[in-house]
């Protein structure tokens, strides 16, 4: 397969909220596939398709829906995980349901070899840098966060939790 483009959301993508919809090409038999990026749960527990945003969507959903305070945590080279505060531990802890991986951080920067950047996680009521957790080399991480301000960075991200608060 490969990528053929973007697609036009139709009605349907639009309410089960897929505002990008990729598609792909086969080489063998020139059929070109939709795929839609759903971010609605419901949807994705109808599809079961996806990838680690639309995984990260589903599990954030459920470990919401059975009591527990969670979020998802996007780093910007390109993954998305949970974050769930476990009272017993005082903290949030990794969650990876892509990985089956369980309060282990450093797997994308250690066992991926991942460059990380800035990892900021988002629930309902809240939006925070959470990168120092995931990376070993405190100081190479800053040398690679080069696209925006860090101050920049810090007042919008506190900006946006005063917005949402204020909810």
């Amino acid at each position: 397969m490969e990528r053929y483009g973007p697609e036009v959301p139709t009605v349907e993508d639009r309410e089960n909220h897929a505002a990008r919809i990729e598609s792909y090409k086969c080489w063998t038999c020139n059929v070109i596939t939709r795929f839609p990026r759903y971010n609605h749960p419901m949807k994705l527990f109808e599809t079961r398709t996806g990838r680690c945003g639309e995984y990260a969507n589903a599990f954030t959903a459920l470990c919401i829906a059975l009591g527990h305070e969670a979020r998802e945590a996007h780093d910007w080279t390109d993954h998305v995980w949970t974050e769930v505060y476990i009272n017993e531990y005082k903290r949030w802890v990794h969650m990876d349901s892509c990985e089956n991986a369980f309060d282990t951080p450093l797997v994308y920067d250690k066992g991926w070899g991942k460059k990380l950047t800035y990892v900021i996680a988002m629930s309902s009521h809240e939006i925070v840098d959470v990168t120092r957790r995931y990376v070993v080399d405190q100081f190479a991480n800053g040398m690679r966060r080069d696209k925006i301000n860090e101050e920049w960075l810090a007042q919008t991200l506190k900006t946006k939790r005063e917005q949402m608060w204020e909810m």
